[in-house]
């Protein structure tokens, strides 16, 4: 995710105004189908999750990554303002959704989900004041919060690492 979210990002910095899907798009349509495929892995881990909090975090994150991804992958347009409040609100939700329900439930170093989530506001509070208002930036922004989801998947599994580890 850190490599895939970071070649979009920098491709919507280079390349901002690509032709896709018989309009231009930017890269946006391709990170929407990134965040679905995202959202269907995050369900699929919720199912296989054995505590109640990993199924209630993964399942509800992962169906809102779903619906999310499926709008912005098909919902191609030379507008940007219809994108930018579906946008906001997911990115707003899935900061305070980081840091609200990952304050309560019980997991490993939970920093980096906070970090991860204050990012995401921040950059829905930049899009929703519309700086800068442009369509690469929501492809930008989108793809910010793709390389700090894998940086917090990554950070989370080098902890679990060392606490089975320090087990033995």
């Amino acid at each position: 995710m850190i490599f895939i979210g970071g070649g979009l990002a920098l491709l919507s910095i280079i390349s901002p105004n690509v032709y896709m899907l018989g309009k231009s798009a930017s890269w946006v349509p391709v990170i929407g189908i990134i965040v679905l495929l995202v959202g269907i892995i995050r369900c699929l881990d919720g199912l296989a999750s054995e505590t109640a909090q990993g199924k209630l975090y993964n399942i509800q994150g992962g169906i809102l990554d779903i619906v999310v991804g499926f709008l912005v992958a098909f919902s191609t347009n030379d507008e940007v303002n219809y994108l930018n409040l579906l946008i906001v609100g997911y990115l707003l939700t899935q900061g305070l959704y980081r840091n609200v329900l990952l304050s309560i439930a019980k997991i490993h170093n939970p920093l980096p989900n906070q970090i991860t989530g204050l990012v995401s506001i921040i950059l829905g509070v930049m899009i929703w004041i519309d700086w800068p208002a442009s369509l690469w930036f929501l492809a930008f922004s989108l793809s910010v919060d793709i390389i700090f989801r894998g940086w917090v998947l990554t950070v989370l599994a080098s902890s679990l690492k060392k606490d089975t580890t320090t087990e033995k």
